[in-house]
């Protein structure tokens, strides 16, 4: 693979998303995202078709006035064959919906906080939402419970955002997020809540120092290992038994610091990264570039690659009919674009 290739752009019909999430179905893979009128909607990229889904209120049940307020931030399991949906937004504390009938499965009580991000980590065996609401640590929701008012299943005294990254390390479920006072990058244990180890924030390059701004976990060299974009364009892997960072990856070039998402998934069953770059508040010309990674030699795949103009949300990794692509999402152009990973 030299470089990404666009293959499919989709234009969001009712505007832009302010929250998405990728699904694996039995029909292949699933955006979810927000909906700027209430409820979500869905993308099935094989067909190109666009689907919303109403969403009951979570504390006016049967009321058909509406649904609940416009979700700013979500996230998407599949939860005993049905697809689950767990959000919420500034106005409305966390509730779980089934998304095929818009059903209530678990809200959270009526005067809890709002919401500021959620994640739905794709692990063995375990079906969890992390939901961080304003001014609270992270919560930790069963996404396999239904029924009522849901109880979380502990808390973590951590951050959770787009930025953090979750996975497997020594069979237990992680998650390496930033510290929320810009103190160290720590790695948590979600089943115990317990702090593992950290690392620094900050890279030593030949330019400086560069934050770190994005995180994911992989397996490279058959060990679990962090993966951490820096706000100037670098990438690099960690180690976590000395809880350092390694050199940075041949081709990181510097740029003008914004921030930089990473993302990753397999090639051939060849671990890869794709990173993307976004301003919250770009000039009018600002574009978002991408670029793909070899996780394996320590080196970029091909230059970097113009994706949305006026930025991007995030960036997923997934597969069509076995061919691994990654998924964007603009921030001001109301767009989709999947980008093939062929090697």
């Amino acid at each position: 693979m030299t470089e990404l290739l666009l293959v499919q752009t989709a234009e969001i019909p009712f505007g832009r998303l302010a929250d998405f999430d990728l699904v694996t179905t039995g029909a292949g893979p699933l955006l979810v995202g927000t909906h700027p009128a209430g409820g979500v909607c869905t993308w099935d990229p094989l067909r190109d078709r666009w689907a919303v889904h109403r969403l009951d209120s979570p504390w006016r049940p049967g009321d058909e006035t509406g649904g609940p307020a416009a979700l700013s931030a979500l996230g998407a399991l599949v939860v005993d064959g049905r697809l689950v949906v767990g959000g919420g937004s500034d106005d409305q504390p966390f509730a779980q919906w089934d998304l095929d009938s818009g059903a209530v499965r678990v809200f959270a009580d009526p005067d809890d906080y709002g919401v500021e991000a959620v994640g739905a980590p794709e692990l063995p065996g375990r079906s969890l939402f992390l939901v961080s609401p304003e001014a609270e640590a992270v919560a930790v929701w069963d996404a396999a419970a239904d029924g009522g008012t849901g109880e979380r299943s502990g808390d973590l005294n951590a951050r959770y955002d787009r930025t953090a990254a979750t996975g497997m390390l020594n069979d237990r479920p992680t998650l390496v997020t930033r510290d929320e006072d810009g103190g160290p990058i720590w790695v948590w244990d979600l089943d115990k809540r317990a702090r593992l180890g950290n690392f620094d924030t900050e890279l030593a390059t030949e330019a400086g120092a560069e934050m770190l701004t994005s995180f994911a976990l992989t397996n490279v060299g058959g060990r679990p290992r962090p993966v951490a974009a820096g706000g100037c364009g670098t990438l690099v892997l960690g180690d976590f038994d000395r809880g350092t960072w390694g050199e940075p990856f041949a081709g990181s070039e510097p740029h003008d610091e914004m921030d930089t998402m990473v993302s990753v998934g397999a090639v051939d069953g060849l671990p890869i990264a794709v990173t993307g770059t976004d301003d919250p508040y770009p000039a009018p010309d600002f574009t978002s570039l991408i670029r793909a990674w070899d996780l394996e030699r320590g080196r970029a795949l091909g230059r970097p690659v113009t994706a949305h103009v006026g930025g991007m949300i995030g960036v997923r990794l997934t597969e069509l009919d076995g061919r691994p692509l990654a998924v964007t999402v603009g921030r001001r152009d109301a767009s989709v674009r999947v980008w093939a990973l062929d090697r």
